[in-house]
């Protein structure tokens, strides 16, 4: 289960819903697509901007990067130096040169509630990457630069050769201003306080005096506005037509109970690097035997508490992380970042291009009786649907990988996915399994 509690009823007096997307490799200005279907299971209003490779970045400044060999971009030289001490080292501060890249400013066109940023990027060990957000308030004036994250995809914190080791990858406390509040990875304004337009930038950092560089591949921001008619206006019909399952392979969160205490103990707190480890497999994407070796999973699946260390938020003390799973899945080769859907039937288009999604969700038991169980956040993974139009879930809060397909009433799944995260939804794919196309918010509009 993952760390959601009602954020939404928590900041706002609105309504929790998904909204109208738009996504744009290197747009400035967000507009809705010319004929876009009307929404279906909620009407807020959300953008995706994503840039991806170097061609998207050229849109914005770059400080001592340039083009990598494979592609994204890397350090170009010494650039600035910085001093950074790992607040889960050993309290040594360490010299890092950086370079930086910072988006262009991108006009939403609404009063930004929520903005949550993903990334891609390749870091060797010692080096590492920070993303931070800001916003433009409606008097022009800017929020200061919130960390959205502190990153790094290894967890070697102390070479056997003597260089320097992987950061602790984490979040950062204590962020809140008079502007917004940073819960973890969210950023959620304050009423009066909300940006109409924002920027996003990421700083790449390595060990003074070495040659090797981290490399930025993409970098994804979520933004959103909730209305105050907004509301769940009922479910999404079923557009498919017909029954559609993905060979998703299926994984238990519970078999791992008590194992790694120090990364939560399995169970409740290891569902959302569960079903990472899921839609990882699903596409081949194994982690090395090498990499496996010396973990200790007397149940099996092993590559679930590995999942589990490398997504772990040393800060939040759990692997609940929405970007920290997305990342995590892009060192496999996968292009992936967090969004928001408005319905299944927008899901529905995924699962037909071959795309399982996992999806955040809270829900009391009597909201959906068939899970069997109650949850305040937990993530699962849509892999299809029934010839009904009910979505086929993997679902790792079960007893048993045999147990873990389920199939779950659609007027409820939808309700409880809208309501309680307004359709959150980590998306991972190759390359060469192409995103639905001319889905508003979420593809380019070819």
């Amino acid at each position: 289960m993952s760390r959601r509690r009602g954020l939404r009823t928590t900041v706002f007096a609105l309504a929790a819903t998904g909204a109208l997307v738009v996504q744009a490799g290197v747009t400035a200005s967000a507009v809705p697509v010319a004929g876009a279907p009307e929404p279906a299971a909620s009407d807020n209003q959300i953008t995706l901007t994503t840039w991806d490779g170097v061609r998207d970045f050229h849109a914005g400044k770059a400080a001592n990067l340039r083009p990598g060999a494979k592609g994204g971009l890397v350090l170009r030289g010494a650039g600035e130096t910085v001093e950074y001490t790992d607040p889960f080292g050993d309290g040594t501060p360490v010299s890092y040169e950086t370079g930086r890249w910072t988006s262009p400013v991108v006009e939403t066109g609404y009063s930004i509630d929520e903005s949550v940023s993903s990334w891609n990027a390749h870091t060797p060990t010692g080096t590492w990457v920070e993303v931070e957000f800001r916003g433009r308030k409606a008097d022009g004036t800017w929020t200061k630069w919130f960390v959205m994250a502190r990153w790094a995809s290894g967890d070697e914190f102390a070479p056997d050769d003597g260089t320097v080791g992987d950061i602790h990858r984490t979040s950062v406390n204590g962020q809140t201003d008079a502007d917004a509040y940073l819960f973890t990875d969210t950023y959620v304004a304050k009423s009066g306080h909300e940006p109409d337009a924002f920027q996003t930038r990421a700083t790449l950092y390595r060990p003074e005096g070495t040659r090797v560089s981290p490399r930025l591949d993409s970098v994804s921001t979520m933004s959103n506005e909730y209305l105050p008619d907004a509301h769940y206006t009922g479910t999404s019909d079923f557009t498919l037509g017909r029954a559609v399952e993905l060979d998703v392979p299926r994984f238990s969160q519970n078999i791992h109970r008590g194992e790694y205490p120090e990364f939560g103990g399995g169970g409740q707190v290891w569902c959302s690097p569960t079903s990472s480890s899921m839609v990882l497999y699903y596409y081949g994407r194994e982690v090395p035997d090498s990499e496996l070796e010396g973990i200790e999973a007397p149940n099996g699946d092993p590559q679930v508490d590995y999942a589990a260390m490398n997504t772990w938020d040393y800060t939040y003390e759990g692997a609940g992380n929405w970007p920290f799973n997305a990342a995590y899945a892009s060192t496999f080769g996968l292009e992936s970042f967090v969004t928001r859907l408005r319905s299944l039937a927008e899901a529905e288009k995924f699962v037909k291009a071959g795309i399982p999604l996992i999806l955040s969700i809270s829900f009391e038991e009597a909201e959906m009786p068939e899970a069997g169980y109650g949850t305040n956040g937990h993530l699962v993974t849509l892999i299809g649907f029934t010839a009904d139009g009910d979505p086929i879930i993997n679902d790792p809060n079960k007893a048993s990988n045999e147990a873990v397909r389920s199939v779950y009433t659609r007027e409820n799944f939808e309700r409880v996915w809208q309501t309680s995260t307004d359709g959150i939804a980590y998306v991972y794919h190759p390359k060469n399994v192409q995103l639905p196309r001319n889905l508003p918010g979420v593809t380019p509009n070819w």
